[in-house]
């Protein structure tokens, strides 16, 4: 098997994806990553079709091989704190994501939702001070971001709650 095989399973694989045909995107993800395990495109893309079916456990090992092919990627990173997340290993998401917030260009919209995730994260953790922080950098980029603002009101209630009790 050559190189433009594996780019024909994974272009295939693009194709179903986006056309939201999740199971044979997957089929052709694993032809891809049969021929070149160390094809770290498609371990990403397997993982975020994963996610889209909600085998967390699953998409989190796609995103740990990205992350040992290529541990510069931050956007797998960003991807592997949102996995955490979702399975409840909140401290882990919480440190993914801020490595993922100290290399990823502030200037870009995926930043402020690394903000959001990791407020998620302290927020599921109790530390509601650290969300707090978080929330407001997010709102501050983005004063239309609702879902910050939203938990952003959640989490000064419980702080006042915990502070009234």
């Amino acid at each position: 098997m050559s190189v433009n095989d594996v780019k024909m399973y994974y272009d295939q694989a693009m194709s179903f994806l986006g056309q939201e045909e999740i199971e044979k995107s997957l089929v052709f993800f694993d032809k891809a990553l049969k021929t070149d395990e160390n094809y770290s495109p498609a371990w990403n893309n397997k993982g975020i079709a994963l996610l889209s079916l909600k085998k967390y456990s699953e998409a989190l090992d796609c995103f740990e091989h990205v992350v040992i092919l290529n541990p510069m990627d931050s956007m797998v990173i960003y991807n592997k704190g949102y996995v955490l997340l979702m399975l409840e290993r909140y401290q882990e998401s919480v440190d993914t994501l801020e490595l993922f917030l100290k290399r990823y260009s502030q200037k870009d919209d995926f930043y402020k939702f690394g903000l959001y995730l990791q407020a998620k994260g302290f927020y599921n953790l109790k530390n509601y001070e650290y969300a707090e922080l978080l929330l407001q950098k997010a709102v501050k980029k983005d004063k239309n971001f609702k879902e910050a603002q939203e938990l952003l009101g959640i989490v000064l209630k419980e702080k006042n709650h915990g502070i009234n009790e």
